[in-house]
């Protein structure tokens, strides 16, 4: 009788082990999924959310230079006011992956096994497109879907000025994107929208949003010294910035056409940037 008894409490405790166990599981992966614990990446909101949801207030980045550029960086801020620029902080997909991406793809084209730049040119483009979240979404992915044999890293730029002159911004500034071949070892990218079968169609709202923001960057990185319109990337190779291993690797391109980088070389003129005749 004693035996049945050992054995009947050793089955209770045994059952009751698996029972909390259990408990303590479901537990774990209901807190999980509140918290949203690292190790499945969580989507970007679609149209409905223009930032990711902790930047819910604005902060304020001032930079020490002479001229005084300021930008604030916030979740809902449209227009420029005064010598402070509104940027929209909207970050593409970035992991350990895309930065291993951006490693491969700067050693394939420049010998250097890098991620990060050290910003020397700012180079202006336009999407050929009239629709910044269609763009954006394009730019979102980390791996390219076109273009793959050179290199597996997704195309975007650091930063994407829509028709309205709001400026967001994708990655840090000194991450090395893929947006203008030669140049990304080097070069700050800014998108603008439009341009759709090549023609000019940039608005005076964009214009102004790059004038603010090339002198803000300008102001952030001394080490900026060129400004040019993707269409201009064979002067960078007079100029020593061009660096490309890969001889195949060219595309001739038309944006953002001269109008519009007058525009902006007027706008900029007192900032010490070396221009191209546009």
């Amino acid at each position: 009788m004693k035996k049945v008894t050992t054995i009947i409490i050793t089955s209770l405790v045994a059952v009751s082990l698996v029972v909390f166990t259990a408990i303590i599981y479901a537990k774990g992966n209901q807190i999980a999924e509140e918290e949203n614990v690292p190790g499945e990446l969580i989507p970007l909101p679609d149209e409905s959310a223009n930032v990711s949801a902790n930047m819910t207030s604005e902060c304020k980045i001032t930079d020490n230079s002479t001229t005084g550029q300021n930008a604030a960086v916030s979740s809902g801020n449209k227009e420029l006011t005064g010598n402070q620029l509104k940027i929209v902080y909207k970050p593409v997909l970035i992991t350990e992956y895309r930065k291993q991406l951006a490693r491969e793809y700067a050693n394939m084209h420049y010998g250097e096994y890098i991620d990060t730049i050290k910003p020397q040119t700012i180079i202006i483009h336009w999407t050929a497109s009239d629709n910044m979240q269609g763009t954006y979404s394009y730019f979102y992915r980390e791996e390219a879907t076109v273009d793959r044999e050179y290199g597996r890293l997704n195309l975007t730029s650091h930063f994407l000025v829509d028709r309205d002159g709001t400026i967001y911004q994708l990655t840090p500034e000194t991450f090395l994107n893929r947006h203008a071949i030669g140049l990304n070892w080097c070069s700050i990218g800014i998108e603008n929208v439009g341009g759709v079968n090549g023609k000019q169609d940039l608005t005076e709202a964009q214009l102004k949003a790059n004038i603010q923001l090339v002198k803000y960057l300008k102001d952030k990185y001394p080490s900026i010294t060129y400004l040019l319109g993707h269409y201009q990337q064979d002067h960078a190779k007079k100029v020593g910035l061009w660096k490309e291993k890969v001889s195949s690797y060219y595309t001739g391109k038309p944006d953002p056409v001269r109008i519009f980088m007058q525009g902006l070389i007027d706008g900029t003129k007192d900032y010490g940037l070396t221009v191209f005749e546009p």
